[in-house]
């Protein structure tokens, strides 16, 4: 199986407006008990959309030692999650005070854990069709190949493990399908919790716990490995857990009496 561009066009590029439509449709929906404004809900995802694209290409351009290529080959891709969870965390809830100041900035990380999970979910069907974001090399009949030009080609070119140009990768494990199956059943889990979390906040700190957990995890088995990918995923779900544990032993510890 050879998964390519549709005629001609990178994935990334043909998928990247109907995930951000439905990031933002599944969020203003979401947020329909909340009594917030749709415009400026509309307005502040646009502007999350923006600060974590550019966040996922700085951190890409820091794991390539901040080496550009030309133009095209970086609107195509060079785009690193943690990059984009960070600056995520860093000016999203500055951006939640200014426009939508009535919303709870707990309340608001809450719903957008929820959206980027099943948004994450779709990205990674263009990591699939454009042949990013493989493991290692494999024999077994889940393992695909990808054609010329793929990133996995890429890297088994560059090692001499092909015999021309236009020959196709070796099969290698669909890891972007693990990380696929890994966003979509966090998405799922923190939907179901939502009703039952104890206090606004929680699926946010959940999601840290759980999506950039298994992501670390799995960053283990990507070729070529970035050390990087893999140790800002697992801090930011540390974080996450010593936040969530302090928080529950805060609201569990008894009062004092005197």
């Amino acid at each position: 199986m050879h998964p390519e561009g549709l005629m001609g066009l990178d994935w990334l590029r043909v998928t990247i407006l109907p995930i951000a439509i439905f990031g933002i449709a599944f969020f203003v929906a979401y947020l329909r008990f909340e009594n917030v404004s749709t415009i400026r809900a509309l307005i502040l995802l646009v502007l999350i959309a923006i600060v974590a694209l550019l966040g996922a290409k700085l951190f890409s351009l820091h794991t390539r030692g901040w080496e550009l290529r030309p133009l095209s080959q970086e609107l195509r891709g060079g785009l690193r999650y943690p990059g984009a969870a960070l600056a995520m965390v860093a000016l999203g809830p500055l951006l939640t005070r200014w426009i939508l100041p009535t919303l709870p900035l707990t309340r608001f990380l809450d719903v957008l854990a929820i959206t980027v999970a099943f948004s994450f979910a779709l990205v990674r069907l263009s990591c699939f069709l454009n042949g990013c974001c493989t493991g290692a090399q494999c024999d077994a009949s889940y393992c695909l190949s990808y054609a010329a030009g793929s990133q996995a080609w890429y890297v088994q070119y560059k090692a001499g493990m092909l015999p021309h140009a236009s020959h196709p990768s070796h099969p290698t494990l669909p890891l972007h399908l693990i990380f696929m199956a890994a966003s979509f059943c966090v998405g799922l889990f923190l939907m179901w919790f939502d009703p039952r979390r104890s206090f606004n906040g929680q699926i946010a700190l959940l999601y840290l716990i759980l999506h950039d957990g298994a992501k670390g995890l799995l960053e283990s088995l990507r070729e070529p490995y970035v050390l990087e990918l893999q140790l800002t995923s697992l801090l930011m779900s540390g974080i996450g857990l010593v936040i969530l544990l302090f928080i529950l032993w805060r609201r569990r510890k008894p009062a004092r009496t005197i």
